[in-house]
């Protein structure tokens, strides 16, 4: 048995997804099995091409149907016997000691469960040459253990999934609910992985910023999750007040200012006055300001969140599972 099961999903992108599979191939760690999910149906260009590889170390597996972003990942997340497991994404690639190199770090840190590295970042251009912009996913050249709770997992997420290794045998704890924007997929899977995660400061992987994408444009949806995020943040604190008096000081030095979406998760989810007190004058302006240029989608918000209560439940779940460890750890 192979030590790590590689899953490389791909749709609709067949020259970037043989840029990713000949990534894999160049690794320096060869002890991998990957199976290939394409999700286009009617596509035969993944299965011809990895047919003429001729590797034994790929599954290929054509969907029947298609099954979007969420679903298609969550297989990944399935669990498998291999000791380690990573998904790679049709538009990224890897540098060829990614392997190598995330494995060998999970080896000497036997409690982390999921590590992931920095990634550099490309942006495609409209003649399909890509350039490199110089930066990267994380612009601090620091290695580190990240500890729950961080202020800004109450909103947004530490890792990065293209540049993730975890356990495979330990992997069905991160299934996400079906119904999760494909946008935030990544910020709600966190909350289910134990702490503490690690980050490899090195640009191990590459992210490409592409001219397409699956991601939903609908702001408000996206408004609706960081708010459903929050509220699971703030609720399942054993202590409210000073969760959300940090979460808030957090997030005023951010840009743009997220400090609304405070307001928003109180009103819609949370709807505890005595949490108001650790406003300040300007995050109440800030509200204020939201409220008279977005106010008109309240209710569609308020749609959007009711439809969402399989996510919420997740979100609280998950996210008191985190503190309760992080008690239990201290």
């Amino acid at each position: 048995m192979a030590r790590c099961r590689v899953y490389l999903f791909t749709y609709k992108r067949n020259q970037m997804f043989t840029r990713a599979v000949r990534s894999l191939l160049g690794q320096h760690f060869t002890d991998w099995v990957c199976e290939v999910h394409n999700d286009c149906p009617g596509d035969p260009f993944p299965a011809a091409f990895i047919a003429s590889l001729a590797d034994d170390r790929f599954i290929m597996n054509d969907h029947r149907e298609n099954l979007g972003g969420v679903e298609s990942f969550n297989l990944a997340f399935a669990g498998c016997s291999e000791a380690y497991a990573s998904m790679l994404e049709d538009d990224n690639w890897w540098e060829p000691q990614f392997l190598s190199e995330m494995i060998a770090i999970m080896d000497s840190k036997p409690l982390v469960k999921v590590a992931w590295s920095n990634m550099r970042l490309w942006k495609e251009g409209e003649d399909g040459n890509w350039t490199d912009t110089k930066t990267f996913v994380w612009a601090e050249g620091r290695s580190r253990l990240f500890h729950w709770p961080q202020a800004r997992q109450a909103m947004s997420a530490l890792h990065s999934t293209g540049a993730m290794l975890f356990r495979g045998p330990h992997a069905s704890n991160y299934l996400v609910p079906p119904i999760v924007l494909i946008n935030a997929v990544e910020l709600i899977r966190e909350r289910s992985f134990e702490h503490p995660i690690y980050l490899e400061a090195k640009p191990l992987a590459n992210f490409a910023i592409t001219l397409a994408t699956t991601r939903s444009p609908d702001a408000y949806s996206w408004i609706a999750n960081q708010v459903m995020m929050l509220a699971s943040f703030i609720a399942a604190s054993p202590d409210k007040d000073k969760t959300t008096k940090e979460t808030l000081a957090y997030y005023r030095e951010q840009r743009p200012i997220p400090t609304p979406n405070f307001f928003l998760a109180n009103i819609f989810i949370l709807k505890d006055r005595r949490l108001y007190k650790h406003f300040n004058v300007s995050d109440w302006l800030q509200s204020g300001k939201w409220l008279l240029r977005h106010g008109h989608k309240l209710n569609y918000i308020g749609r959007y969140l009711a439809l969402q209560t399989d996510t919420y439940r997740f979100l609280l779940t998950q996210t008191r599972q985190r503190y309760q460890q992080a008690e239990k750890n201290t």
